[in-house]
C-alpha cells in the first residue's frame, strides 16, 4: 500500500458529510458472513512484514513481524506467468530494491513479474535497498537491517509460519490487481478467478482459513473470493483521491465515471459512501487510508458488523489519534513503535514467537525485541 499526505481536518469533514447523506436511507446489504478469523487480541499489523525494519515482503520481514508479536502479517500478492503466487507489491521489479546476478539493480519498469516463471524470478535479490534511490531509502532504508533474500513465494511463507511454530499469526494477504484499463499495470493483469483459486488451493493445503485475511483495492477479486469459498475473511482497502493518477485504487467519489476498482458498484449509489459500499459485498472489514477516516466512519462501520484497520500509520500521535477513534487494528511500517503505543495503553497482544533456529532470524540490533520477551515471559534464548 502506498504512503500519501492530507491534511486531516479536511478528510474528517469528508466522512461527516458523508455520514450525513447516508442517514435515513433504506438500501438493502449482503449479509456478511461470520468470519473465520476471530481475533483475541487487538490486530497489531506489521507492513509488509515490517518494512521499516527488514526487507520488504521477504521470509526476513515475515519472521521479524512473527518476532514482535504481530497479530497480522500484512503482505502482498502478485500471480506469475505460471501460475504460482509469489509475494511483492510492485507488479514490476521494483529498482530501488532489486537486484541482479551481477548485484546491479535493475532497469525500472524492465521486468514484469506477470510475464515470469518463479524460476526466473529467483535470479533477483530483494533484500538490500539502494541507498541512492532517494526518498524511498530516506523513508524505509535508513532503519532497516538488510540481508540477501529471495522473492518469496506464498507457499514459502505458509512454510516459515509452519517452522516458526506461531499458532496465532494472520496473514491479511493483499491481491495487487489492476482492474483500471488506463493503468500502467492493466497490461498484464491477472485474471480474478484464477487469482483467487491459487490463492484458495494454498490456503487449504496448509490448512489457513481461519488465519487468512484477503484484501484488495480491486472488489472484484474479494466478490469472487466470496463465491468460491465464503469462509475467508475479507477486507475492503480504499482511498478517496486519485493522487498518482489513474494508477490510483480510487473510490472516484466525485467523478461522473464509475470506479473500476469496486467490483462493479458505483460509489454514487451509496452518495459517496464507501463504508456502506463495502458493507453490500459483504466484507468483514473496511481498511482505508488513515487520514481519510473519521470516528463517524469507525462507528459506522461497527453498526454494520464491520471492523476497522487503517492503513500505513507510522508516528506515535497518529496511532493515538485512530485509537482514541476506536479502531480494531493499525497496519504500520513500524511495528516496534506500534507495539510500544499498545502496551503503553494496556491493549492485549500477542506474545512474540521466536526461532532462533531459523534461518530468517536477525539476532543483530534486536534491541527493540529483546525487552519484550523478557516482560512477557517468553522463554525463547537470544
Amino acid at each position: 500500500m502506498k504512503q500519501k499526505t492530507w491534511k486531516k481536518k479536511n478528510i474528517l469533514a469528508a466522512g461527516l458529510a458523508a455520514v450525513s447523506l447516508y442517514m435515513g436511507m433504506g438500501i438493502s446489504y449482503t449479509n456478511v458472513a461470520h468470519a473465520k478469523v476471530a481475533y483475541d487480541v487487538f490486530d497489531f499489523e506489521a507492513h509488509r512484514g515490517g518494512r521499516d525494519a527488514r526487507p520488504e515482503n521477504t521470509l526476513y520481514s515475515y519472521a521479524y513481524a512473527m518476532e514482535m508479536g504481530a497479530t497480522s502479517i500484512e503482505c502482498d500478492m502478485q500471480l506469475t506467468k505460471d501460475g504460482q503466487i509469489v509475494m511483492s507489491h510492485n507488479p514490476i521489479l521494483n529498482p530501488d530494491v532489486t537486484r541482479d546476478k551481477s548485484g546491479n539493480y535493475v532497469e525500472k519498469g524492465k521486468y514484469d513479474i506477470r510475464t515470469m516463471t518463479v524460476a526466473q524470478l529467483r535470479n533477483f535479490d530483494v533484500g538490500v535497498m539502494n541507498p541512492n534511490c532517494g526518498e524511498y531509502y530516506d523513508l524505509h532504508g535508513k532503519t532497516q537491517i538488510t540481508h540477501d533474500a529471495k522473492i518469496p513465494t506464498l507457499e514459502d511463507l505458509l512454510k516459515l509460519i509452519q517452522a516458526y511454530g506461531d499458532k496465532d499469526v494472520v496473514l491479511n494477504i493483499e491481491t495487487k490487481s489492476y482492474p483500471d484499463p488506463a493503468s500502467a499495470a492493466y497490461k498484464n493483469n491477472a485474471d480474478a478467478k484464477k487469482f483467487v483459486k491459487v490463492f484458495n488451493d494454498l490456503v487449504k493445503k496448509y490448512h489457513m482459513e481461519n488465519r487468512v485475511v484477503l484484501q484488495s483495492f480491486d472488489w472484484n477479486t474479494l466478490v469472487e473470493m466470496k463465491k468460491l469459498n465464503p469462509n475467508i475473511s475479507l477486507s475492503a482497502l480504499w482511498q478517496e483521491q486519485p493522487s498518482w493518477g489513474r494508477d490510483s485504487e480510487s473510490l472516484r467519489r466525485y467523478e461522473k465515471e464509475k470506479s473500476p476498482w469496486l467490483g462493479g458498484l458505483d460509489i454514487k449509489n451509496y452518495n459517496g459512501d464507501p463504508v456502506k459500499a463495502a458493507h453490500a459485498i459483504g466484507v468483514d472489514i473496511v481498511s482505508p487510508y488513515f487520514m481519510e477516516i473519521s470516528k463517524q466512519d469507525v462507528d459506522e462501520a461497527h453498526s454494520l458488523g464491520m471492523k476497522v484497520v487503517p492503513w500505513t500509520v507510522n508516528s506515535e500521535s497518529d496511532m493515538n489519534m485512530l485509537l482514541d477513534m476506536g479502531v480494531d487494528g493499525i497496519i504500520s511500517d513500524k511495528p516496534w513503535l506500534l507495539r510500544k503505543v499498545l502496551e503503553k495503553r494496556n491493549i492485549k497482544l500477542h506474545n512474540p514467537v521466536v526461532n532462533v533456529n531459523s534461518p530468517y532470524h536477525m539476532d543483530q540490533n534486536h534491541k527493540e525485541i529483546a525487552p519484550m520477551i523478557k516482560s512477557n515471559g517468553n522463554d525463547a534464548a537470544y
